[in-house]
Formats: structure tokens, sequence, C-alpha cells
């Protein structure tokens, strides 16, 4: 079986963290599947998604794995290409402090649609596989069936206000179309993610502090 693996970079700081370099290593010698590895660097970052969903359409690839420059997965992905999934999430934690009282600065990014509340909400319980309404594309497994529908093309482009400010995120964008073609989505929360990141440590530090006196 084929699997296309990506790497996806930016073009002005094309780098892999060398967590991700280990990663890659270690996918190489994993030999279930034929890999084809690439790290593309297309601009913006949307084209970048899309310009690799053209190299997964031309080949006979059955799966395509997305690993970001920092967000390593701390398991071997390609274990969950068996359970043979439309969408599969490899949970990362995601630094989120806006200064709220008692609000908690760090979330999993595998999420519940809040319909009364016309939002998302971190999913519960963080166990095994859980299906869920959308992830993070930090680092995720698709198979090549979500891109065989026609609807799904263009499924990274940002959804935007009237006025032109953004939304929704090409993440829970690909996720809503994904799930209005009626594809199933899931989080693996045994195959979680490292997540590597720039912190003001002052910030760090009023947010726990707030979290202590909230305790």
């Amino acid at each position: 079986m084929r699997v296309l693996v990506s790497f996806p970079v930016s073009p002005s700081d094309p780098k892999l963290h060398k967590s991700v370099v280990f990663t890659s290593w270690r996918l190489l010698a994993d030999k279930r599947y034929q890999l084809t590895m690439e790290i593309p660097s297309h601009k913006p970052f949307e084209n970048n998604l899309h310009k690799i969903v053209e190299d997964f359409l031309k080949e006979d690839y059955a799966f395509w794995l997305s690993i970001d420059a920092d967000n390593p997965p701390r398991k071997n992905p390609l274990d969950l290409i068996k359970l043979n999934r439309d969408i599969i999430g490899l949970p990362t934690p995601v630094w989120h402090y806006i200064g709220k009282p008692g609000e908690r600065p760090i979330y999993w990014n595998a999420y519940d649609y809040v319909p009364n509340e016309g939002a998302y909400k971190e999913h519960n319980p963080k166990i095994g596989l859980q299906k869920v309404d959308a992830i993070g594309t930090g680092c995720f497994l698709v198979s090549k069936r979500v891109f065989l529908h026609k609807k799904m093309q263009g499924a990274f482009t940002r959804i935007l206000n009237k006025n032109g400010t953004v939304l929704k995120g090409n993440d829970i964008a690909f996720c809503e179309r994904a799930r209005y073609c009626g594809f199933d989505i899931y989080a693996h929360y045994d195959y979680p993610c490292d997540h590597f990141t720039n912190l003001n440590l002052n910030e760090v530090t009023q947010a726990f502090e707030q979290l202590y006196k909230g305790n």
C-alpha cells in the first residue's frame, strides 16, 4: 500500500524541528507500507496543503499523512492505517491564554461542535479513539476516498466574514466540509503529538498564577 507523507513548511522559514526529522527516519524504517515523503513550501499555507492534495490524487496513494514542522507524533501514526477511518487527528497540545480568570491555558486540539453557541469546545473524554467534530491539522491521517469526493476540492480554504476577516481557519473549514460530505472524523488519544512553539514566559507565569488562585 502506498502512503504519501508530507511535512509542509513555511517558504520563509523552511525548517523541520529535529524531532520531526527523527520521526521521518522512524517512518522510513517501517516496511509495512511504501512511503513517499515530501517537504512542500508553497504559500500561503492553504495553497501548500492543496498542492499536496494534488500530488495525493495524481498517484495511487491509499492514505495521506501530514505532519507539521513543529508537531511530531510520539508514536507511529502508520499504525492507524489499519483502522481504515476517513480522517484521524493525532491530538496536539495548544497554548491559548487570553487572561480570562480560571481559564486552562493548554488544550488538546480535537473538538465537539456546540450548536446553541455556534462554536467548538475541547473534546472529552481523552481516551483512545474518539469520534469528534473537528481536529487540528498539525498531524493527521486521511483516506484517499475523502479527496475523491468532488466537493472536497479546495477543502482547506478558510471561511471568511463579509468584511474579509477570518471566521474559521483552514483546519475547522476542512473538517466542516468533510462532515458535510458525510465523512467521519476521529482523534486518537493514544497517539498524541509533541508541539514545539515560542512562548512568553511572563504570560506562562501569569496563566499558572491565575490557575493556582482559582484552586
